[in-house]
């Protein structure tokens, strides 16, 4: 009887087993499918110019190491440019806007002064780290001065007479080794003698004798002669005469360090120094080491005006040459204004004086000053053309008379 009841124990909780499962497989399939979820919303497209697509990239992206490569199927969102090169030890020195042209550089050519160091006109602007140039110029000038008794070629008494023309053709390399400094080397070659320009200039002063232009009486005087001779102050003579013809001048080194860059708009100031190598040959062989030091400003006046000043001096280290004692020290100034009347040229107006030159020539008027008038033309974005004409303002008798210069650039 036991057997039969557990038996039929067994059986009712098989059936409730059976009841409930049914039940549950019924819920099942009346139940709504599941919903699936929902896709991501898509990034908002910002153009890649909007400063708010490099933020909201930045707020969107997930952290990736920059040294691992992207993944090839990854399609590429809009990012900021790529971090600029790492900084080298001279930066910064990137080109600037290409800087003003400058004032033509031009020397002394009085026959005096034109074996010795002279200072020039120039620009404060520098090259640019890593920029060079090459510089190819070419001046000539004619001296003609005089101290006697009377004029003419047999005075009694001839305190000096400096009548003769110089050449020099000069070849200078440049280079900028940071934003603020260059370095150069310039080496000339020289010529000086009898010349062919004084009937060219006789006619000229001819010409315009009726402007107050001074002729200094060329045409009591042979023409195209060279002669350098008179007295010295002790009474002796001198007489170069002999100490003409073709040969190199001193080898020149230069720096020039901008301490103060004003751009365009500013003003800009630098320091130039320079030494000369005793490299000489004859007839130009002065021997010894001369320095020369200057302090060169500019200032743009306007749109199309840039003004250029400056003032130095220089040291000779031998002060005696062809038997004439120079003035160990020298000073030098010079102001001068660029127009820009047009994008790829300049014109220039400058005027530069000096200080005595020679000590121990009677009656001789220690006064130089000069008048120059050029332009600058681009030929190209790398080359430039120089063209100028020099005339003496004072003293006729201690200055070269008459000049031409020509010069070309180029730079990269």
């Amino acid at each position: 009887m036991i057997g039969t009841r557990v038996r039929t124990l067994s059986m009712g909780a098989l059936g409730v087993v059976l009841l409930l499962a049914a039940a549950r497989g019924a819920r099942a399939e009346d139940a709504p499918p599941p919903t699936p979820p929902p896709p991501s919303a898509p990034a908002q497209v910002v153009p890649p110019s909007s400063p708010a697509a490099d933020r909201r990239v930045v707020e969107w992206a997930a952290p990736v190491d920059p040294a691992a490569p992207a993944p090839a199927s990854r399609a590429t969102a809009p990012c900021a440019p790529p971090p600029c090169a790492p900084v080298l030890p001279c930066a910064p020195c990137t080109p600037c806007d290409e800087p003003r042209r400058g004032p033509l550089e031009w020397r002394d050519e009085f026959v005096f002064a034109h074996a010795r160091l002279t200072l020039t006109p120039l620009s404060p602007d520098t090259l640019g780290c890593g920029r060079s140039s090459v510089h190819v110029g070419f001046s000539w000038a004619n001296s003609f001065g005089w101290r006697q008794d009377t004029t003419g070629e047999n005075p009694a008494i001839r305190y000096f007479l400096v009548d003769g023309e110089t050449r020099t053709l000069d070849v200078t390399a440049t280079r900028g080794i940071s934003k603020d400094v260059d370095l150069s080397l310039r080496l000339p070659l020289k010529w000086r003698g009898a010349g062919v320009l004084d009937g060219f200039i006789d006619a000229f002063h001819e010409s315009t004798s009726g402007f107050g232009i001074q002729d200094n009486l060329r045409k009591d005087f042979y023409d195209d002669k060279y002669r350098v001779n008179g007295l010295l102050t002790d009474g002796s003579p001198f007489n170069a005469d002999a100490e003409k013809g073709t040969g190199l001048g001193d080898l020149e080194a230069a720096a020039k360090w901008r301490f103060r860059d004003g751009g365009r708009d500013g003003a800009s100031f630098s320091l130039v120094g320079r030494v000369t190598a005793p490299t000489g040959t004859a007839p130009f062989d002065v021997g010894g080491v001369n320095a020369g030091l200057q302090v060169v400003g500019a200032q743009r006046l306007g749109r199309a005006f840039d003004v250029f000043a400056g003032v130095g001096g220089t040291w000779f280290g031998e002060t005696q040459y062809d038997g004439i004692t120079y003035e160990q020290w020298r000073g030098h100034g010079f102001l001068a204004l660029e127009w820009r009347p047009a994008r790829t040229w300049s014109l220039i107006v400058e005027t530069d004086a000096g200080t005595a030159l020679v000590s121990n020539v009677q009656k001789y008027d220690n006064q130089q000053w000069y008048l120059n008038l050029g332009a600058k033309i681009d030929l190209g974005p790398a080359t430039r053309l120089e063209l100028g004409f020099l005339e003496n303002l004072q003293s006729q008798q201690t200055t070269a008379d008459f000049g031409v210069v020509f010069g070309i650039e180029h730079r990269w």
